[in-house]
C-alpha cells in the first residue's frame, strides 16, 4: 500500500501537455526566424555598402593628396580601384568582389559605370548614385557633384 500511495503523490507531465508545448514553441520559432534572418542580411548589405563608401573616400583622398588622377570602375558584382586617367591605362589597381547574391545595379552616374578625380582635386569629375542589393533590400551609395558620399537604404 505504501508504494501505490507514493505513485499517487508523483506528478509530471502528460504526453498531451508535452505535444502542445512543443508545439507552441515551433510556431513562434517559425514567426521569430525569417525576421532574424532578414535583419542579417540587411546588416550585411550595409556592410557592404559601408566598405565601398569606404572605398571609394579612400580613393577620393589618395587623388587628392598624392596629386594623381584616379577613380572607381563600377561592375555588376564588383569595383575597381584604379590610379591613372582610364581603367585600362591604370598603373595601380584593386579589385573588390561582392558574393555572388550582392549586385550594383542602377548605376547613375555622369561618366558611365565611373567615379574619376583628377590629380590634387577633392571634387569628381563624375558623380550620381548606384544601388547595391542583395535582390531584397537596397542601399543607394551616392556622391555628389562636391565630393560628399553616403549610403542610404532603401
Amino acid at each position: 500500500m505504501g508504494k501505490n500511495k507514493l505513485k499517487q503523490n508523483l506528478k509530471g507531465f502528460s504526453l498531451f501537455e508535452i505535444i502542445i508545448t512543443l508545439s507552441i514553441m515551433m510556431i513562434l520559432s517559425l514567426i521569430v526566424f525569417p525576421v532574424d534572418v532578414n535583419k542579417t542580411r540587411e546588416s550585411k548589405l550595409e556592410s557592404y555598402a559601408y566598405q565601398l563608401v569606404t572605398d571609394i573616400y579612400y580613393q577620393q583622398q589618395r587623388c587628392t593628396f598624392k596629386n594623381i588622377p584616379g577613380g572607381v570602375f563600377f561592375e555588376n558584382n564588383a569595383y575597381t580601384l584604379f590610379d591613372g586617367d582610364t581603367l585600362p591605362t591604370s598603373t595601380d589597381t584593386d579589385l573588390k568582389k561582392y558574393p555572388k547574391n550582392i549586385h550594383i545595379i542602377s548605376i547613375v552616374l555622369t561618366s558611365p559605370n565611373q567615379i574619376f578625380f583628377l590629380p590634387g582635386e577633392f571634387k569628381p569629375t563624375s558623380y550620381g548614385t548606384l544601388i547595391v542589393t542583395d535582390g531584397t533590400n537596397s542601399v543607394r551609395v551616392y556622391i555628389n557633384r562636391e565630393g560628399l558620399i553616403g549610403y542610404e537604404k532603401l
